[in-house]
């Protein structure tokens, strides 16, 4: 090897140490970014199924009077990544849970779906009212949040006002039942 050579070579090697130290330096001394803010998961779509109650007259009223509109969300339910996959799923949500007053302690919400593709039906039934101190029974047990497997595909739901009685079944007092349909991916 040349004087010529080795040099071109001793220069070309401190060239590329210079330029790597730099990139290093720079790399160093880049700010960082900073993780994005959570934010609820928007990528499924919900569905607000209003229902509307009935005629409320005399000492079995409750508070806001007639008519009132009780609002179930349903949106297709989170699926673990499993194998075999989980069914699919969709969660009925009561949204605006009411305040506990004594009558309430005699309605809840009986929501019946279908899966269209399937044919599979199903139902279910959601308290909208907040427990009382001490009541206990069928609509003070029941949950204002529940998953039903429906499996994939088109399902429509429909969600009725219900009040027990004594001594004979539950009514509907909807005057309005609501009514709504969801695309469940699978």
């Amino acid at each position: 090897m040349t004087l010529f050579t080795r040099t071109r070579t001793l220069i070309a090697a401190t060239v590329a140490l210079a330029a790597s130290v730099s990139l290093a330096a720079s790399i160093a001394i880049a700010p960082v970014a900073e993780a994005a803010p959570v934010r609820p998961s928007t990528d499924s779509l919900s569905f607000h199924i209003p229902a509307v109650g009935g005629l409320e007259v005399g000492p079995a009223g409750v508070p806001g009077g007639s008519f009132q509109t009780t609002t179930v969300t349903a949106r297709p339910g989170i699926r673990p990544m499993i194998f075999p996959p989980a069914p699919a799923t969709v969660q009925f949500t009561v949204t605006d849970v009411a305040p506990y007053y004594f009558q309430y302690a005699y309605r809840y919400l009986s929501v019946n779906w279908r899966n269209l593709r399937t044919g599979k039906t199903g139902h279910l039934d959601l308290r909208h009212w907040e427990k009382g101190p001490t009541k206990t029974g069928y609509p003070a047990s029941l949950p204002t949040s529940a998953v039903a497997q429906t499996g994939a595909g088109p399902v429509v739901a429909t969600v009725s006002v219900m009040r027990t009685q004594y001594q004979a079944p539950p009514i509907v007092i909807s005057v309005i039942p609501g009514v709504a349909a969801l695309d469940v991916p699978k």
